[in-house]
């Protein structure tokens, strides 16, 4: 006969989930900027078009649990849409921020592309990816410093 903790330790093992993280990348800025698609990416924002907060790219083996962020069909023409409306916002692209979004392993899993610097990436079973909206931090341009795991700073 089991102890009466194995079954709860179980259960909480099994509903466990890990966490990703998101770093800083210069090159992802740059490509976001040149308005380049990546082909074997799936694209997703949030905000309005007009003026978006942030734009998701993931990987096509993964998916992307649906609710928070809205699915599009990127072209380039699209993409430089929504980027320049970003800009336009800020008046500048110094403050928004490229990164790469890397799972538990540190396997890229996506990209990130949004004037806010905090995140939350949440990996399931069956490939399933979870990255919460963009969040304000109290210093954006500070990233990579050590936080918890799934935030960029």
């Amino acid at each position: 006969m089991r102890p009466l903790w194995v079954l709860p330790l179980s259960l909480a093992m099994a509903c466990a989930t890990n966490y990703g993280n998101l770093h800083r990348s210069n090159d992802v800025s740059k490509a976001f900027e040149r308005h380049e698609v990546l082909a074997d990416h799936a694209y997703y924002a949030t905000g309005p078009e007009a003026r978006p907060t942030a734009i998701l790219a993931i990987h096509r083996s993964y998916t992307l649990k649906p609710g928070l962020w809205r699915p599009v069909d990127m072209t380039p023409e699209r993409l430089s849409r929504l980027v320049d409306a970003m800009t336009d916002q800020l008046g500048f692209t110094p403050a928004i921020l490229g990164g790469v979004i890397a799972d538990p392993a540190g396997k890229q899993a996506g990209v990130w592309y949004s004037y806010y610097s905090r995140t939350t990436i949440r990996f399931e079973t069956e490939n399933v990816i979870v990255v919460s909206l963009p969040a304000r931090d109290n210093d954006p341009l500070l990233m990579d410093g050590g936080r918890s795991p799934g935030f960029l700073r």
